[in-house]
């Protein structure tokens, strides 16, 4: 009942937006994105070629008055492509969502076309006296660094994310509150159907001595976590570190900890090195599975480098290309991605991505295939 009374309300939400937005007045706003992504590459556990194409509807309404909001983003989706017929699109509809309200579900299946809806964000939030309180679905990012994100523990992201702006997000209360004029206090809930299942954590914010530095500590289902993370700049290079330790119920903790040294040139490119100490490796085997049955990054070896470029060559054009190898099988990663804002009257962007992977056969890279991406977003 909850799940279709929910879905029930963000459908008649979205379809009544005008009027909604007449009756409130100034303090309604809505937001309408058209996004198609174009993606072809090769299963890897058939070998078979496939393309996969979405075209994705996003509604964004949002509400303010007084010390109260309300946001929100109600996505519509249709997948086609012969990656609905993939062994990897399989997998992909048995794991299971992780987020505790069931705002999300399937309006037709069929072997040549996917609809589905779901509430994307969904926020209310009060300012007030005490702090700032957001419940919802949101996103709750933590993280510090450029590549990898230990620290980032609510959303997690890996860095060959196709849409790298788009995370899951997480079904959460928020509480965060201003420590002075140069820190916050931050405390979270997110709940689960089964209690032992739930995090709840704490971060402490703040700028010391040139330093933006950062504690977290928190139960992450069976997982405690401590973590501390900082960011500053010396002689002209900016450096950010992050440093997180697990602690499991049932088996060995480990540590994953990230170093970061970035510079901004003059002719407008950003560069950024970073260093991946992983603590809890997973069998290269196993990776195609839980990369994509689990939204948390999954990492074979130990030690790994990175390398970040990115420029905004003119108003209308950038680009990021991202290098990662693993030191300890030799394999490694190319990504670049490049966009285009299009002369036209309204907001439209044009993007191409590429993946190649490098590396023996049985590397953690080199196993996986190329793979390439067009996407169009209009906004309106």
């Amino acid at each position: 009942m909850v799940k279709l009374t929910g879905l029930i309300l963000i459908m008649m939400s979205a379809f009544s937006a005008p009027w909604v937005q007449a009756g409130f007045g100034t303090g309604f706003d809505t937001t309408w994105t058209l996004k198609n992504l174009t993606l072809g590459s090769r299963s890897l556990i058939n070998d078979n070629p496939y393309v996969s194409n979405v075209t994705r509807m996003r509604l964004e309404p949002q509400y303010r008055q007084q010390n109260w909001s309300f946001q929100a983003a109600y996505d519509l989706e249709f997948l086609s492509g012969s990656f609905l017929d993939s062994p990897e699109f399989a997998l992909l509809k048995q794991a299971r969502d992780p987020r505790y309200w069931a705002l999300q579900d399937k309006l037709l299946e069929s072997g040549e076309l996917v609809i589905r809806h779901q509430l994307y964000r969904g926020t209310l939030q009060w300012r007030s006296p005490v702090g700032d309180f957001r419940l919802g679905r949101q996103q709750i990012n933590w993280a510090t660094t450029l590549i990898w994100n230990p620290m980032d523990i609510l959303n997690p992201v890996s860095p060959l994310q196709l849409e790298p702006d788009e995370r899951i997000g997480v079904d959460a209360l928020l509480w965060d509150k201003s420590w002075g004029a140069l820190g916050r206090i931050s405390a979270v809930y997110a709940p689960q159907h089964s209690a032992n299942e739930s995090s709840s954590a704490l971060r402490v914010k703040r700028f010391i001595g040139g330093i933006d530095a950062s504690v977290m500590a928190g139960e992450f289902a069976d997982v405690t976590k401590v973590g501390i993370s900082g960011s500053g700049s010396v002689a002209g290079t900016g450096w950010r570190t992050e440093t997180v330790w697990s602690d499991r119920e049932e088996a060995v903790g480990y540590w994953q900890a990230v170093a970061n040294l970035n510079w901004s040139l003059r002719n407008g490119v950003n560069l950024a090195l970073e260093y991946y100490y992983n603590g809890n490796t997973v069998q290269p085997r196993t990776l195609e599975v839980s990369r994509l049955t689990s939204g948390e990054p999954h990492d074979a070896g130990r030690h790994y480098t990175g390398v970040l470029v990115s420029q905004t060559i003119n108003p209308l054009w950038d680009y990021r290309v991202v290098v990662i190898r693993n030191a300890d099988d030799a394999s490694w990663v190319l990504y670049p991605r490049s966009t285009w804002t299009l002369p036209m009257t309204q907001e439209v962007y044009l993007t191409a991505a590429a993946q190649w992977f490098g590396g023996d056969d049985d590397s953690e890279f080199g196993r996986l295939e190329p793979l390439a991406l067009l996407d169009v977003q209009w906004f309106f």
